[in-house]
């Protein structure tokens, strides 16, 4: 069976508060988390007549976020902050599917996830946040996160 897209909000873990702080991020118009492809290790001798290869590790790639970007919203104001300091090595993400609509908490600086809803987890520090001005639109932006580590994908329970 098919998901809604409508409904999935996107939280992070700001780094600046104390370790249980989360921001909700609004105006999201896409997600897309981005691949984590595993690299090719070269496995091939000279007697072989095709390549072989041996899986490595995996590259994170970027997720991409989509705004109407406001520059009355304090996140998206601090998500653009977050982009020019150099010193934000990693932000814990949080993704949560339009399966249920509890937000999550956060315990000691880790994720406590509601089980009424389906997530997607993640670290990474924001690596751009470009605005976008056109003719006749709103201003909107799409936003750069550089994953580093794998994500966890965790289902809704269902009883």
């Amino acid at each position: 069976m098919s998901q809604l897209a409508q409904g999935t909000n996107i939280y992070f873990i700001d780094p600046a508060g104390d370790a249980d702080t989360v921001q909700k991020i609004t105006g999201v118009t896409s997600f897309n988390p981005g691949g984590s492809p595993a690299d090719q290790l070269d496995d091939t001798s000279l007697e072989d007549l095709d390549k072989k290869f041996k899986r490595g590790l995996r590259t994170p790639g970027q997720a991409s976020v989509g705004l109407k970007i406001n520059s009355q919203n304090a996140v998206h104001k601090r998500l653009h902050e977050l982009s020019q300091d150099d010193t934000v090595d990693s932000i814990k993400w949080a993704v949560g599917w339009s399966d249920g609509t509890e937000a999550p908490t956060v315990t000691t600086g880790e994720w406590s996830l509601p089980t009424t809803r389906t997530w997607f987890t993640f670290e990474g520090y924001v690596a751009d946040f470009p605005f976008d001005f056109q003719l006749n639109t709103l201003v909107s932006g799409e936003m750069s996160i550089q994953r580093s580590g794998g994500s966890a994908w965790t289902p809704k329970n269902i009883t």
